[in-house]
């Protein structure tokens, strides 16, 4: 019986960190507002190893064991299978002449059964259904003895003593037990844990089958009688497969990859004949589904389904060949240091398991499933930036002045290198890392982690490599790494409706740097990669002609004050928005409303009805075309408050700005619609006031952008709307007052509060709500996750011009003249130019502020020399 002790021990190098920083993954979000979910996806690049993490108390050993690494699923979501059917109920499961079953059979140090499961256990398999008959409680009592059986997901399935079905048959009691696709073994085969692999990550698409097959020639003589052959097709199909081919290309060798479909094949070959081969039900579904094969490549396998072979496996020590399963011992190298003077005696010691990338296992804690100081997560590199000597030129003094002048012009930039990491690219083998820790934990004043350092929540570590005496000699910079523990599912993920309603994400990559300066400091900068998927596109795109169709579908609300409109538009919208509030909250919870949150609410509130309201009253005290200009002005007053502010703008940006600003004026040059109008219209003259208040419209415009963007990260986009849709209703009636415009607490379909519901206006109103509201205005906000403000309020110039369009075709509007038509052109670049500006874009965002020091306890001899934190200084440095 195989013991645990029996495995072969080896002692595994452990290295020794110069540095460890803690890196708040919740502050971190917040300074590069990105949610912490997607924060972490994005610091799992194509480059990330695996990593587990073991807290121990100082001086104790950990024993790590070699495990099959998972594959990582390809851009179609597939992933490698983790559950296996052995079948060892058949008939034949002994020898001839034997009443041993062949899976009992001791082979060396170990039976077949554990030499199976220990391949198995090694290739990452996770879930093992064995279905027994013959023998069965031998053969379960002897699984269970085993301490393999505690490590993976061990069923059985007993089909009785006298089970009067082969091989085949016996597949269907299992059918109830398999949703994924799943491997089928048999129990006198075993496989080298690289076959397993290969097998197991195949990508079966739409076929129902992939078998495992071996066409190498020396193994095709000698064959028993029940060895499966098998012809190839084109490609990797199999064109026929089954024991009385004549002709064939290859033998199954006993491995099978499939889906619940092969039941269905089972199922109806057992109502034709009490026996039957599993060839024959992957030959029922091949023409319908496809059957495709994988070669062993020269890999080792083994099958004892005849004496001769077992003679053959016992002669030549074949066993030895499969993939061995050493145990790597880790040391804490800090417990026996020569200065153990400097380190406490006390405290916890974390190791750390990091996967080499190009490597085909992990490494794992044994019995990792009983201990519960384990996490898991990955590790990434880490880039360095290094403060770059500026070269002397003529204008560089050759001394210091001896006094400074309070003249004196800034220092230049400093300029920066950049330096990809290498370490884990460079790495071949699976390293283990000892980091010893105080008692006091990973901060000071943190209680939580007194007994676990390095598992606390959302917290990722910045592990500082030890440099060697040739690196250090060749003058190369410390290497980083960066730790993420937990997983995915350990980070608080949206509600239902938030899960429904979110969108993809444009985060497509997150890259933590160094920033090391001359003067020794250390400073973390973070890389973020930015591009707008398509939906963002067609979301802008139904923003833009759904709020286009809002002054059509208000027109058609005849005899009312504009000012009413909007109170009947704010009041269906809260009743709308507010079960989807609701909802939100009883999933999320209420917003965590500081300060600033609610400054920010409330400056969102009043903006949003200062720029609706101000356009009403502009349009009655100045030109039209004076109202749309300096009411659409809220683009420019963007790019100029940024200019003003020292913040970048492109040039695509500003030239685009420009562009949609011109254009926007040319179109208030068409006079046609007044033309057509002033029979029984009065037109309102250009006057100073209504123009200063169509201008306190636009930059009220800019607030309402500017907040509703930074809210929409810190709430649910229902609850922000509801909350500034009853904050714009109720101030309505001030603004009633205040001008005089008649109301009443009615349904009256002209001055009523609720005159909406009437059967003559509730069909206008619902497309109101129900598409111009949920659809653009809540498009406008949802669309702000990828786009900055400034593009939507460049792309809301195109509102007027698409406004008119539909107000001619429901009979609203006249048709537009050439100056609206030449100017609409020029609104369409300008969109375009900073649409396109905003489409990709990588950032490198300061995020020093998120690290800390930690408790690490590394001694003074293994340890380099400390790079001191330091606060960030803005302006001293050119991040690139």
């Amino acid at each position: 019986m195989m013991k645990h002790g029996s495995r072969e021990k080896l002692k595994i190098d452990t290295e020794v960190p110069s540095n460890v920083y803690a890196l708040d993954l919740q502050k971190l979000s917040e300074i590069v507002q990105i949610p912490e979910l997607e924060l972490v996806r994005g610091m799992q690049s194509d480059d990330a190893v695996d990593m587990q993490g073991i807290v121990v108390n100082r001086g104790q050993e950990v024993p790590f064991e070699a495990v099959g690494k998972t594959p990582r699923g390809d851009d179609r979501g597939h992933s490698a299978v983790r559950e296996v059917l052995i079948t060892a109920a058949s008939s034949t499961m002994c020898l001839e002449g034997s009443d041993t079953p062949k899976c009992l059979i001791q082979l060396g140090e170990y039976t077949l059964i554990e030499h199976i499961l220990a391949q198995l256990f090694v290739a990452g398999m996770e879930r093992v259904v064995i279905i027994i008959s013959y023998y069965g409680h031998e053969i379960m009592e002897h699984v269970k003895d085993s301490f393999l059986y505690h490590k993976m997901k061990i069923e059985f399935l007993n089909l009785g003593e006298e089970t009067p079905y082969g091989h085949a048959r016996t597949l269907l009691s299992a059918r109830e037990m398999f949703t994924k696709p799943f491997l089928i073994h048999t129990a006198d085969h075993v496989f080298d844990k690289s076959v397993i692999l290969r097998l197991a990550s195949f990508d079966l698409e739409d076929c129902v089958a992939c078998v495992l097959v071996d066409s190498d020639k020396k193994k095709l003589s000698g064959l028993p009688p029940t060895a499966g052959k098998v012809q190839f097709g084109s490609g990797s199909n199999i064109r026929r497969i089954g024991r009385g081919l004549k002709q064939f290309d290859a033998i199954d060798a006993g491995l099978f990859l499939t889906t619940g479909r092969i039941f269905a094949a089972l199922e109806m070959l057992a109502y034709e004949k009490p026996k039957f081969s599993l060839a024959e039900a992957l030959n029922v579904l091949r023409p319908s589904y496809g059957l495709k094969y994988v070669e062993t490549a020269g890999d080792i396998w083994l099958s004892i389904e005849t004496q001769e072979q077992l003679d053959r496996i016992v002669a030549n020590d074949s066993m030895s060949q499969l993939d061995p399963w050493p145990v790597f011992v880790a040391k804490d190298v800090t417990a026996g240091a020569d200065n153990s003077a400097d380190v406490p005696h006390s405290g916890k010691n974390v190791f750390l398991a990091v996967s080499a990338g190009d490597d085909d296992s992990t490494l794992r804690a044994v019995d990792s499933h009983r201990r519960g100081s384990v996490f898991e997560g990955f590790v990434v590199g880490v880039n360095q930036l290094q403060e770059m000597e500026s070269p002397l030129d003529e204008n560089t003094p050759l001394l210091n002045p001896s006094s400074p002048s309070s003249h004196q012009l800034p220092s230049p930039p400093l300029k920066i290198q950049r330096k990809k990491s290498s370490y884990l690219d460079q790495v071949e083998e699976s390293f283990v890392l000892s980091i010893p820790f105080e008692p006091m934990g990973i901060e000071e004043g943190s209680d939580d982690d007194v007994l676990t350092p390095m598992t606390a929540s959302k917290k990722a570590y910045l592990i500082e490599l030890p440099q060697t005496t040739s690196t250090r000699a060749r003058g190369e910079s410390q290497q980083f790494v960066l730790a993420v523990p937990g997983t995915e599912e350990e980070f608080k993920r949206p509600g239902l409706l938030r899960r429904w309603s979110s969108l993809p994400t444009d985060v497509t990559g997150v890259t933590v740097e160094t920033v090391e300066l001359k003067n020794g400091a250390l400073e973390l900068q973070v890389r973020v990669k930015r591009q707008v998927p398509i939906v963002g596109y067609i979301l802008l795109l139904a923003s833009l002609l759904t709020i286009s169709s809002l002054g059509p579908a208000l027109d058609m609300q005849k005899h009312v004050d504009p000012f009413m409109k909007l109170l009947w538009r704010s009041m269906a919208s809260v009743l709308v928005f507010f079960p989807l509030a609701a909802w939100s909250i009883y999933e999320d919870g209420l917003p965590r409303f500081t300060t600033r949150t609610a400054f920010l609410f409330l400056l969102c509130s009043l903006s949003y009805s200062v720029f609706m309201m101000t356009f009403l009253w502009a349009l009655n005290h100045t030109s039209i075309g004076h109202a749309y200009i300096f009411n659409n002005c809220h683009s420019l007053i963007m790019v100029i408050g940024r200019l003003l502010l020292g913040q970048y703008v492109s040039q695509f940006e500003g030239l685009g700005t420009g562009i949609g600003i011109i254009g926007g004026t040319i179109t208030t040059l068409d006079h046609s619609a007044m033309t057509a109008g002033t029979g029984s219209t009065t037109i309102a003259e250009v006057s100073l006031a209504g123009d200063l208040v169509a201008l306190l419209g636009a930059v009220g415009g800019v607030f309402y952008l500017i907040s509703a963007k930074k809210l929409r990260v810190e709430m649910n986009v229902s609850v922000l709307l509801t909350g500034v849709f009853l904050v714009s209703g109720l101030l309505h009636f001030p603004v009633f007052s205040l001008l005089e415009i008649p109301f009443e607490f009615s349904t009256d379909d002209t001055i009523g509060i609720f005159g909406w519901v009437r059967s003559t206006r509730i069909v206008t109103e619902l497309y109101i709500v129900l598409v111009c509201t949920l659809i653009g205005t809540l498009g406008y906000l949802s669309v702000m996750k990828y786009f900055d403000p400034i593009v939507v309020s460049v792309v809301m110039l195109m509102e007027p011009i698409l406004a008119s369009m539909m107000g001619v075709a429901v009979g609203v509007d006249v048709v537009p003249g050439y100056f609206t038509i030449g100017g609409s052109i020029l609104i369409i670049l300008g969109t375009a130019l900073v649409i396109v500006s905003n489409a990709s874009r990588t950032e490198s965002i300061d995020a020093t502020e998120a690290m800390s020091t930690t408790s690490a306890a590394l001694p003074k001899g293994l340890s380099s020399t400390n790079a001191a934190l330091r606060k960030p200084q803005r302006g001293d440095v050119n991040y690139v």
